[in-house]
């Protein structure tokens, strides 16, 4: 599960990227509310000198703030400490969560329809797209959504949907939008991303129902075990309440250069 976990990276068309062996910073778009993302690949290179290059490469995009991923099953020794050293802020903790799917989705008691007031929707155009990112704009204090950045996520949209290769889906609470979340498929893993629930319509079920709708797809797509981040002191004990079992801890610290 942990490999699994290490190997998760989202690298979309817009971004810029510095890749080797051992080392992966990517360059999103200031819109991204961590624009400037590093971690590392590899357990072989000195912490300082991996901490230098990464860096460099960030300045070299233009950044001067990047966000770290650090796990306990990948780096360098000494690789937090390293950052703590330099000024490093641990701003997130997360759980490394996972849920079979070989028997399919789980039933989780979504309540459904009218009488309820959930219902759910797959993303699969401009409309439904921005309903989507306004609700992780509220949910997660993100950048206003902007028209570029839809069509920079259409585009994205477009291109899993004809692959069928993952979903995003939009979750509504008496026809408001009020979660959100997707999946892309790595093999037969499906790696959940992005769930999140506007304050104002939280404890109606809508993260539920997003979640239930995520899982349902997935399987119906081949996913034999659903994967995610779920923070520590939000979605994780809601999450393994639904019978996801935690495997592990991921930490991001933001550092200025």
């Amino acid at each position: 599960m942990l490999a699994a976990s290490d190997a998760w990276s989202w690298v979309p068309d817009e971004a810029r990227v510095h890749r080797t062996d051992e080392l992966l910073v990517v360059a999103y778009p200031d819109y991204v509310g961590t624009p400037t993302v590093a971690r590392s690949l590899g357990n072989a290179r000195d912490a300082a000198a991996l901490v230098d290059e990464a860096h460099e490469a960030a300045r070299a995009f233009g950044r001067d703030r990047v966000w770290w991923n650090v796990t306990g099953s990948r780096g360098p020794e000494g690789l937090e400490d390293e950052l703590l050293s330099r000024g490093g802020e641990v701003v997130q903790r997360m759980d490394v969560l996972a849920l079979p799917l070989g028997d399919g989705a789980p039933d989780l008691g979504v309540p459904r329809g009218v009488p309820h007031g959930v219902t759910t929707r797959r993303v699969v155009d401009a409309e439904s797209l921005r309903e989507a990112l306004e609700v992780s704009r509220v949910a997660f204090d993100d950048p206003p959504v902007t028209d570029d950045m839809v069509a920079d996520h259409l585009a994205e949209v477009q291109r899993t949907v004809e692959a069928d290769a993952g979903a995003r889906v939009v979750a509504y609470v008496d026809g408001r939008p009020a979660s959100t979340g997707g999946f892309t498929l790595a093999g037969d893993v499906a790696r959940l991303w992005g769930g999140g629930t506007h304050p104002d319509l939280r404890g109606r079920g809508a993260y539920r129902a997003s979640l239930a709708a995520r899982l349902q797809l997935a399987a119906g797509m081949g996913a034999t075990l659903a994967l995610t981040h779920g923070r520590i002191d939000t979605s994780s004990p809601i999450l393994q309440r639904l019978g996801f079992t935690r495997y592990g801890e991921q930490r991001q610290l933001v550092l200025d250069l």
